[in-house]
């Protein structure tokens, strides 16, 4: 697989809409730049401190879309109340202009990697493991994927219908939701954390990648559970979202 270089460039932001209270989605188009990148990776945003002029911040978000001919992505965040990135990027309307440097991250699959997938994510960590399933779904892959999702409550769930979308049309995988708080009322779905559910997977330790997004106490989990059950450590690949 070639490597890309990171580079800094402009993009314009084109489309913002809010997947739930807390998380937003944000498409960006470059502005006079060719951008390339790999599904699963990630982008740093540039920008002014407001509590210290003329000091510039950086923070890092995966790219939640699979690689595009113009270069477009987008970025999929919590809002964090007080989170200098967040904050900055949520105050962006459409036609506003951002500073990035990319691609970076190791978290993708490599053309000649044909392993099955089991690809594990809480809150906004599904964004890099959208991107490459968009991308596997692209290219019409058929291996075995399995998705576990977690998220607190049904109101937090986000990415429903482009979940769905993508399970169709890749044919072997299946998508687990699971809430850690449900209410019991209106939620007929799986229960419990992402991790509760990992004993019901069936997989040969030989073929199979893991993927890992999200908080860093369930990422340690899983990865010990991979380990345990005998994948090979390179074929465990891991963001941190904390």
């Amino acid at each position: 697989m070639q490597f890309i270089p990171p580079k800094e460039f402009k993009a314009k932001l084109i489309k913002k809409e809010f997947l739930n209270e807390e998380v937003v989605s944000l498409w960006f188009k470059p502005v006079d730049a060719e951008f390339k990148y790999l599904a699963g990776q990630f982008a740093m945003v540039k920008f002014e401190d407001k509590d210290e002029p003329e000091k510039f911040i950086t923070r890092a978000y995966s790219i939640a879309s699979a690689p595009k001919e113009n270069g477009e992505f987008e970025l999929c965040l919590g809002i964090i109340p007080n989170g200098k990135g967040s904050t900055y990027l949520n105050s962006l309307t459409e036609n506003d202009l951002a500073v990035f440097k990319a691609p970076f991250g190791m978290c993708n699959i490599k053309p000649e990697n044909k392993n099955n997938l089991i690809m594990v994510a809480t809150g906004t960590g599904i964004a890099p493991i959208k991107a490459i399933l968009e991308d596997l779904a692209n290219n019409n892959d058929t291996r075995t994927i399995d998705v576990l999702f977690g998220v607190r409550k049904a109101e937090n769930l986000f990415y429903l219908k482009e979940l769905k979308d993508l399970a169709e049309k890749l044919e072997n995988s299946s998508i687990i939701l699971t809430l850690s708080q449900p209410d019991v009322l209106s939620w007929n779905g799986h229960e419990g954390r992402v991790t509760a559910h990992l004993d019901s997977l069936n997989f040969d330790p030989l073929i199979t990648d893991f993927y890992i997004c999200g908080n860093g106490e369930m990422i340690k989990e899983v990865r010990e559970f991979a380990l345990k059950a005998g994948i090979d450590k390179k074929n465990i690949h891991v963001e941190i979202f904390d």
